[in-house]
């Protein structure tokens, strides 16, 4: 089929909406398209459709809907990617820490510097680029624009082609990083994991759910209510307790049996963006034990759904604060 959607001025936009059902001043809408984008603003419309007697989705939006409420969610949402990457920073930061650490230990800096190191990385070495000094026709070495990166080159230039691992890995991206783990010997990975409180396999799938994430976020792209593809590994165990379902009878979360057993566990929510904010709790506890990042995202969201965000959207359960794993 081809696409056949024609070009819309900004008025016929806001006609658009304004006749699929959407209450707005039409001045203030004019300007959320102006500034975000039909296409972006229709992705915090999409909730807000109407369902036909057959379940299929219309182009017309459930009685009541307001610019105001559609824009709550973009901002909320906005808000939540924030806060996400103030969490993925603090663990990208101590895994690159824990990298250059343990791949150092007993070898030298710039052992990694070679295709060798990692050879079932196809294109290793070509990732190396950024951290190896350039020069001009003339042999004078290419300024990088960073103090600290020049600074060295022109120090110890003559001896050394690469940066040393712990400089390097202050360069890599998230995505770079994560390859970094994967790729590394099991002893490595094992003592990295071992420190984090889980194992390799769980680890890595972990770190892969929230490089996606953040790429997500660095993009701006939707998450609260978004489906994701890349999903963590959530084997529950005695101290992962991903099965536990809430009992109102007990007044706290409990290993589901008997009746209990078909309740909603967090299990259930894979695909959303719920365990990834238990994710980053569970790892922050490890790498940045004082943080209070889990009470301001606790008050961040409850604060949200008292202004109509709905929460089981994002795969959150009642009482979701209350699981052992957020505690």
């Amino acid at each position: 089929m081809e696409y056949r959607k024609p070009h819309l001025s900004i008025p016929e936009q806001v006609a658009l909406l304004l006749r699929r059902g959407l209450v707005a001043d039409t001045s203030l809408l004019e300007a959320r398209l102006i500034n975000v984008g039909y296409s972006r603003l229709s992705a915090y419309l999409h909730p807000f459709r109407r369902r036909n007697a057959d379940g299929r989705i219309e182009d017309d939006f459930v009685s009541g809907t307001t610019l105001d409420k559609v824009w709550a969610h973009y901002l909320f949402d906005r808000h939540l990617r924030f806060m996400l990457m103030d969490a993925i920073e603090r663990i990208e930061v101590a895994l690159r820490s824990r990298i250059a650490f343990f791949h150092t230990e007993k070898r030298s800096p710039f052992a990694y510097a070679q295709q060798s190191y990692f050879p079932k990385w196809k294109g290793y070495i070509n990732c190396l680029e950024r951290f190896r000094i350039h020069r001009d026709k003339l042999g004078n070495i290419v300024s990088t624009g960073k103090d600290y990166i020049d600074h060295f080159f022109e120090t110890y230039g003559d001896k050394h082609e690469y940066l040393p691992l712990w400089m390097a890995v202050g360069e890599m991206d998230f995505g770079t990083i994560v390859y970094f783990y994967s790729h590394s010997e099991k002893a490595i990975r094992k003592s990295i994991a071992r420190e984090w409180g889980i194992d390799t396999a769980t680890l890595f799938t972990w770190l892969t759910s929230l490089r996606v994430l953040r790429n997500d976020c660095a993009h701006h792209a939707r998450i609260w209510n978004k489906t994701f593809l890349t999903l963590p590994h959530m084997k529950s165990t005695a101290s992962l307790p991903w099965d536990y379902v809430y009992s109102a009878r007990a007044g706290k979360w409990v290993r589901p049996t008997g009746s209990l057993a078909g309740d909603f566990s967090l299990l259930q929510s894979q695909a959303t963006i719920a365990p990834l904010l238990f994710i980053c709790r569970l790892l922050l506890k490890r790498v940045a034990p004082t943080s209070r990042w889990h009470v301001r995202m606790e008050q961040f969201l409850f604060d949200a759904s008292r202004h109509g965000i709905v929460l089981q959207k994002m795969g959150l359960p009642e009482n979701w604060n209350q699981h052992p794993l957020w505690k």
